[in-house]
């Protein structure tokens, strides 16, 4: 079993659409430990259950935290890769109530959740945050239009600013590869 003390637990986020799964599963092919985003999958999951927009559900916000703390406490290795956090899932949470014309709340557990990383200093302070492509590819999960997801974009620095994570910004004209270079050169 890992010294807690000695895992080194690196966030890759930023714009829907950006980079940041091609990255991840790059990095997974060197063999490093990856886990992969929470929200794709329970989007995934609902839909297959036949609801077409779960985003809508007043608990999506607890079901990607759930699964998110799942595979946080579950994942192996010294040196552990994140595609989003519960960071982000605050920034989905602020994103879904700027289109409702609400205050976002969140809920006791995004709030427990969010409160244990930053106490027990679950993931390492530098973010690496992914810019926006310039355009979007839809898919089944991602069906936000581009000028939205530059809004979810600030929404997302905002969150990890205000909770005072250092921003490293991953450069787009970069190949996959040369992105994996780029982030693994600066954790090193």
């Amino acid at each position: 079993m890992n010294n807690p003390a000695q895992i080194k637990r690196f966030i890759l986020t930023g714009t829907p659409g950006s980079g940041k799964t091609s990255v991840i599963r790059e990095l997974e092919k060197f063999g490093h430990a990856v886990i992969h985003e929470a929200a794709t999958d329970i989007i995934a999951q609902e839909q297959a259950k036949g609801l077409e927009k779960p985003w809508e559900e007043p608990d999506f916000v607890d079901q990607i935290t759930f699964m998110q703390k799942e595979r946080q406490v579950s994942a192996t290795g010294e040196l552990q890769f994140y595609d989003r956090s519960p960071f982000c899932t605050c920034a989905l949470g602020k994103y879904l109530a700027h289109w409702k014309n609400t205050e976002f709340t969140p809920s006791p557990v995004l709030l427990d959740e969010i409160d244990r990383c930053l106490k027990d200093r679950i993931y390492q302070n530098k973010v690496f945050f992914f810019e926006n492509l310039g355009f979007i590819e839809h898919t089944d999960a991602r069906k936000i239009s581009y000028e939205n997801a530059l809004i979810f974009e600030q929404i997302h620095l905002d969150v990890y600013k205000e909770f005072g994570f250092d921003i490293m910004m991953v450069p787009k004209g970069l190949t996959i590869a040369q992105r994996c270079e780029f982030i693994l050169e600066r954790i090193m």
